[in-house]
């Protein structure tokens, strides 16, 4: 699902929310949630779905870390929260 990106102080995070999708590959958060979308996964909805009163940020770091994840090809649950990790900081 195509969704426009938008999270609480975006302007201010935007360069270390991109530094860490980049080393891992990723060019943009847009990019990370369509990795995500090929994969079968929505951790955006999954996340609200989750805990109704979320903030934006938690849901566009659970897709970043998600795709991250994706990307690395993480079998196991430590991998994967390891990777899911990078996007929560």
């Amino acid at each position: 699902m195509i969704r426009k990106v938008s999270y609480e102080s975006q302007e201010r995070r935007e360069a270390q929310v991109l530094a860490a999708l980049n080393a891992e590959g990723i060019k943009s958060v847009e990019e990370a949630n369509q990795i995500c979308e090929d994969a079968g996964v929505d951790p955006y909805q999954m996340c609200e779905d989750t805990q109704r009163i979320c903030f934006e940020n938690a849901k566009w770091a659970y897709v970043c870390g998600a795709a991250i994840a994706i990307k690395r090809g993480c079998k196991t649950a430590a991998e994967c929260a390891e990777a899911i990790g990078i996007g929560l900081q």
